[in-house]
């Protein structure tokens, strides 16, 4: 009957099951109360001629033939309203199953047979049970097959010769992305996935998780390869970018294991191909580890350094995971470091006899009331006189700053030190006081270097200093940071700083400055926190200030001796004055948005750049030259463009070409370079075992099923809604469709037949 009604209205009955509702519109309803009226009376006319008809007409006949002639007139009237009839059409279809197949360079992994996992896949798929599967799917549901590596999606054909696999990078996520974009507004039966899990680009799978679950589609996945591989990755080497020649400096490698609990190895360094140092390891657990050992540099230069996993017994399923880069400096000269002072206090007097002792140390020293016969002995440290001129003052790597009256240091010689940290980047360091500093600084140009808010006393007068012990403690900034380290690990440092003598005075102030950096406190009970700052970093222009809210340190030598005294002071100065280092002179330093990128990433490129005497360059455009390690002969040029307002400093941004290491290099008065690294970022190969956890989770959430590649036949079974039923609205105008001519001529057609049979004319 449906199929009967549909070709009467002219449709296709084949691209549709059933009609579910219908309703009726009148194109001209306006011209209804019209239609209605000339309606009346032409069945009142019908009427009165039919009435007027022979009398022996039976009556039933005649109302026949009136209900007849209304029909024919109402169908023909209906004509100029013009009825639509709207439609609301079913019709059953078969749902749209995408299937995805890994193609990344994790699937050319070879696991036993020496089969790797695409030609796993691949061959299940292939084979009579995998044929079976795919015809047991196709009968009730479209299957598009697709591979996909990096960011590639292409179609594919399961009975094509074999696939390779290529890409150094999986990404999961934006393949099923791409699908559902692809297909968006098509049923979906689900989405099949075939991967080993190595998702390391593109698309969070959360928020691809979020998009199938908010559009109802399920993901099946399908997990190729073994989740119990023996594997090392190693992640990262972490290494301080310049090193001082001879002097031991601490290397951590970072890797992660999987199948190689209670297994063992070394993890080796290695410098251009030379190696320095070993450290054994012995796997307790599998997951991150992370090993730090210590190694001495030899020879100035610029070195890539290699940490590498060796595996004592046993075969791993990739050894080209085993190994780590980075790249480092190292330089051969001393540390310029200047010593200013009031009087020789005792924190003066051991800090002076340790750096003398410092053989990377280049120490001078002034003393406000000092003798400056001393300064003319031969070989003393002792300068006759302030460094007054910019030329004497900004060469020094790192000033450190005592307990000195207001009226000593000028505001000229203040103004000389705030040029020194903000324009020069030099690194200076105060040391408070009780007399003087930093309290009797307020509102003076160094309160505004200071990294904390000074409340104009002192915690602690002399009065007390046999009373009123203060116990430091470590913020957890303070736990992280190099210089406060006294121990080898994390722990033992903590535990050495809540051994440490207490000291018996602190300078009194109120808070940190919001971009500062805390790294010891004491107790304050007038704080709302309870604590208050003793070490306090910033940085204040091109350089940093560190705040040194006591001169107790010395008190640390109690029952040990200069140990952690010489420790803390040594850190503190190698971190400060260390900045120095990266740059060959302090008027012409180039630095970058990072040291490490990956190829397409923008560098962009910093210059400070001035004269001999600390004028800032006037030039508007400055020319650099980049040159790659590997290719010396190669080089691009830069220009660096002067950034306004800004006297001495310049920009410029460049993309990040090939792998390989960097130098861009600007000439004048003296040569400035900057080094860094593009790598590939190649982390297809850092996990080598199946993923099965995150396939599976990622099922899970979306309402699907995960499948091992064993039991791919039961992939059928767990897809259960294969077909979906689709509704549409569809508009006839019924007044020019056959049904309704149809009725018209059939009405006629009767009629004609009743006028017939009651000998009418």
């Amino acid at each position: 009957m449906t199929s009967w009604i549909l070709k009467a209205l002219g449709l296709d009955a084949g691209e549709v099951d059933g009609i579910i509702d219908w309703s009726l519109r009148w194109e001209t309803a306006q011209w209804g109360f019209l239609a209605a009226v000339l309606m009346g009376g032409l069945s009142l006319l019908s009427w009165v001629l039919y009435r007027r008809s022979p009398r022996d007409l039976p009556g039933a006949r005649r109302f026949l033939l009136v209900t007849l002639r209304m029909m024919f007139l109402g169908l023909v009237i209906a004509i100029f309203l013009q009825p639509v009839v709207v439609l609301t059409l079913v019709k059953e279809v078969p749902r749209t199953l995408p299937l995805l197949m890994d193609r990344s360079g994790s699937m050319s992994l070879q696991e036993s047979g020496g089969v790797s996992r695409l030609q796993r896949a691949q061959g299940a798929f292939a084979s009579p049970d995998g044929q079976e599967m795919l015809l047991s799917l196709k009968q009730d549901m479209h299957v598009p097959t697709f591979t996909f590596h990096e960011s590639s999606l292409e179609e594919w054909d399961e009975l094509e010769p074999p696939l390779v696999a290529a890409g150094e990078k999986t990404a999961v996520g934006e393949a099923v992305r791409q699908v559902l974009e692809r297909y968006r507004g098509a049923p979906l039966a689900g989405v099949v996935v075939v991967s080993d899990g190595g998702q390391n680009s593109g698309v969070s799978l959360g928020a691809v998780a979020r998009q199938l679950k908010d559009a109802g589609v399920a993901l099946y996945t399908v997990g190729v390869g073994d989740p119990k591989v023996r594997d090392v990755a190693v992640e990262a080497v972490e290494v301080r970018e310049v090193l001082l020649a001879d002097d031991a400096a601490p290397v951590t490698v970072k890797f992660r294991t999987q199948g190689m609990k209670g297994d063992s190895g070394r993890v080796v360094i290695s410098m251009s191909g030379v190696d320095v140092a070993e450290e054994n390891v012995r796997i307790e657990a599998d997951g991150l580890q992370q090993v730090t050992t210590l190694f001495i540099p030899k020879q100035r230069g610029e070195y890539v350094m290699d940490a590498r996993f060796e595996v004592d017994n046993g075969v791993e399923a990739l050894s080209e995971n085993n190994t780590g880069h980075t790249v480092l400096r190292v330089v051969d000269r001393r540390l310029k470091v200047l010593l200013l002072d009031q009087a020789p206090r005792w924190e003066f007097k051991y800090l002076e006899a340790m750096l003398l002792r410092e053989r990377r140390v280049d120490l001078s020293c002034f003393l406000f009331e000092g003798d400056r016969e001393t300064a003319r002995i031969p070989g003393s440290p002792y300068l006759e006189q302030f460094p007054a001129r910019a030329e004497d003052l900004f060469d020094f790597d790192l000033i450190l700053l005592g307990d000195i009256d207001p009226s000593l240091l000028a505001e000229d010689r203040l103004s000389l030190l705030r040029d020194y940290v903000a324009t020069a980047g030099g690194a200076l360091t105060v040391i408070a006081g009780k007399r003087f500093m930093p309290s009797a600084f307020s509102r003076t140009q160094l309160e505004q270097l200071l990294p904390v808010e000074l409340s104009g006393a002192s915690f602690g007068p002399a009065k007390s200093l046999s009373v009123r012990p203060l116990r430091l403690g470590l913020t957890p900034a303070g736990r992280e940071s190099v210089m406060l380290r006294l121990g080898d690990e994390p722990q033992a440092s903590e535990a050495l700083w809540r051994g440490l003598p207490p000291i018996y005075w602190a300078a009194a102030v109120q808070r940190a400055k919001p971009a500062a950096e805390v790294l010891l406190t004491r107790p304050d009970p007038s704080s709302a926190s309870g604590e208050a700052p003793v070490l306090a970093l910033h940085r204040y222009g091109a350089g940093e200030v560190l705040f040194v809210g006591t001169d107790n340190f010395w008190r640390f030598r109690r029952n040990v001796g200069a140990r952690y005294h010489t420790i803390l002071w040594g850190q503190i100065i190698q971190r400060m004055a260390g900045a120095r280092l990266l740059v060959e002179s302090p008027r012409a330093t180039l630095r970058s948005n990072g040291r490490h990128f990956e190829q397409g990433d923008r560098v962009q490129v910093y210059a400070r750049l001035f004269t001999e005497s600390w004028d800032p360059r006037e030039d508007q455009r400055v020319e650099a030259v980049l040159a790659t390690e590997d290719d010396p002969e190669r080089r691009e040029n830069v220009i660096l463009r002067a950034v306004p307002s800004q006297p001495g400093m310049y920009r410029a941004e460049l993309s990040a070409g090939l792998p390989g290491n960097y130098r861009l290099a600007v000439s004048g008065d003296e040569i400035a370079t900057l080094d860094f690294t593009v790598t590939d970022n190649n982390r297809e190969y850092t996990r080598a075992s199946l993923n099965e956890g995150l396939l599976r989770d990622l099922s899970a959430d979306t309402g699907g099923v995960y499948i091992p590649l064993a039991r791919l036949r039961e992939l059928p079974a767990a897809i259960t809604e294969r077909r979906t039923r689709l509704t549409s609205l569809m508009e006839i105008e019924l007044w020019s469709s056959p049904l309704f001519f149809g009725l018209i001529l059939l009405i006629l057609v009767a009629e004609w037949v009743v006028r017939k049979v009651s000998e009418l004319k």
